[in-house]
């Protein structure tokens, strides 16, 4: 496999340095390659991790070569200081080697892919291909997921694989991997078939011929992107994802300088409302998801609980260090928790899980994950409190920035960007977001697309906009 991967490396540094843009594409296109793993010596690799260090290489070495300036966003500062408690968490980490790889991959190899990014995309052309292998990428994960709805083929967990409890995991090993990489691509081409459709798609005079099909095919593309990515996400039964795709799309709705587009989604808005107070079992589940009080929300608030006791526990500043989580929080960790499976919609699914002490008492194991499934909870307790800040203030920026957008069209898009990284964080509520291979290089791409916007690189895409 190492030769395979040795010479897919080869080609690509040719690519590379050939075709950048390309290159950069494919490196978006294959943010799921995470999944294909190899060591050099005892340094452990995945083959997005080599694309990213060999995209940067040979972009630094034509850089070198062209004596051009090397160009920084308003982030620079705040990224620093993520990445300098990020390398502190090393030191205070259980396990330095796992430390060492995690930095590696999460934090210095996404930033380099950041940087690469914002040097290179300045033209529509770029643009258009980085949204195009995102929406691919989508596609790669979603096709999959959806077959499996069906066979179950390459679903390992047999409770996932029995047709009467089946949740897809597509190239993953656990459902909520698709909802946490599918949710905010969803929000990006929702936000882009908004735009086409307000903009007046195939309407302009100018528009004729291949063009105008082009512009249709572009649009299938995007409806394609949407519908299969859903579906994905329904089949996995990403609860999370779902609801960060309704909020992001309803903040999408209100802000979108469109004044029909307003009136409906508060009119949507209402009729949701409602539906919720009117109708019994719709009430019952959306009281359950807000106030947390089933079976997923209770393990999530324990885990919150210990979290916090940890982090009291001479943690606050700190944090445990990356992957030191698990080892910290071991001490303030309850074996399980006791409910009351009767009054869960699923206990009929859930109850045959457990055996018949379990049944009887409503008693309910739990395990120490990898992270406290908290946006916030998950970077304090990885690269601690100051760490954790610098990614707030990242945010805040990012938010404040879009009024440094002086093009109309790029203003309409930095709002969809900002939509998707609404998804992020509401989903990120209750999951991990950011701490994956391909999560943490989504998040710089998503701040690397406002520098773009910025930088005022034109972003109409294929679609012709009235605007």
């Amino acid at each position: 496999m190492i030769y395979l991967i040795t010479i897919y490396c080869l080609l690509f540094s040719v690519l590379s340095w050939k075709r950048i843009h390309w290159a950069l594409a494919l490196v978006v296109f294959g943010l799921p390659t995470y999944l294909i793993r190899f060591t050099i010596g005892s340094i452990p690799f995945t083959l997005l991790e080599a694309m990213i260090l060999v995209l940067f290489l040979v972009w630094l070495i034509k850089k070198v070569k062209s004596k051009e300036s090397i160009q920084f966003s308003n982030y620079k500062w705040w990224a620093l200081i993520f990445l300098v408690f990020s390398t502190f968490s090393i030191f205070i980490s259980p396990d330095r080697i796992v430390a060492l790889g995690i930095w590696k991959a999460y934090f210095i190899e996404p930033i380099l892919f950041f940087i690469v990014f914002i040097n290179v995309v300045k033209k529509r052309e770029h643009w258009n291909l980085i949204v195009n292998a995102l929406g691919l990428s989508a596609l790669l994960v979603a096709i999959p997921a959806i077959i499996q709805k069906f066979t179950a083929w390459g679903i390992s967990n047999p409770f996932w694989a029995d047709e009467s409890t089946r949740r897809v995991v597509s190239w993953y090993g656990f459902p909520n991997a698709v909802g946490l990489y599918l949710a905010p691509i969803v929000v990006l081409f929702v936000g882009l078939l908004v735009r086409a459709l307000i903009g007046g798609l195939g309407k302009s005079s100018k528009v004729k011929g291949k063009s105008r099909g082009k512009e249709l095919l572009t649009f299938l593309f995007y409806c394609f992107v949407v519908f299969l990515s859903m579906a994905a996400i329904v089949f996995a039964k990403s609860e999370g994802a779902l609801i960060g795709i309704v909020v992001a799309v309803i903040f999408l709705g209100i802000f979108y300088p469109n004044k029909k587009l307003r009136i409906a989604t508060v009119i949507v808005l209402v009729a949701v409302a409602l539906l919720v107070t009117i109708v019994p079992p719709v009430r019952t589940y959306a009281v359950e998801k807000a106030t947390m009080s089933d079976l997923s929300g209770q393990i999530r608030l324990q885990q919150w609980r210990e979290t916090w006791e940890m982090l009291k526990d001479n943690k606050a500043f700190e944090g445990a260090g990356l992957s030191g989580y698990q080892t910290e929080v071991e001490p303030h960790h309850q074996e399980g928790i006791f409910f009351n499976f009767e009054k869960d919609p699923d206990f009929q699914r859930k109850v045959f899980l457990f055996d018949d002490k379990y049944k009887a008492d409503h008693w309910q194991p739990t395990e120490i994950y990898m992270y406290p499934h908290n946006f916030f909870l998950n970077f304090w307790s990885e690269i601690g409190l100051l760490g954790m800040l610098a990614v707030v203030m990242l945010l805040i920026k990012f938010t404040l920035n879009y009024l440094r957008v002086k093009k109309p069209e790029n203003r309409e898009m930095y709002l969809i960007l900002i939509a998707v990284m609404a998804a992020i964080v509401v989903h990120g509520l209750v999951d991990v977001q950011y701490f994956k291979n391909d999560l943490s290089v989504l998040w710089w791409l998503v701040f690397g697309m406002s520098t773009a916007l910025m930088k005022n690189v034109k972003c109409k895409t294929t679609i012709k906009n009235k605007n």
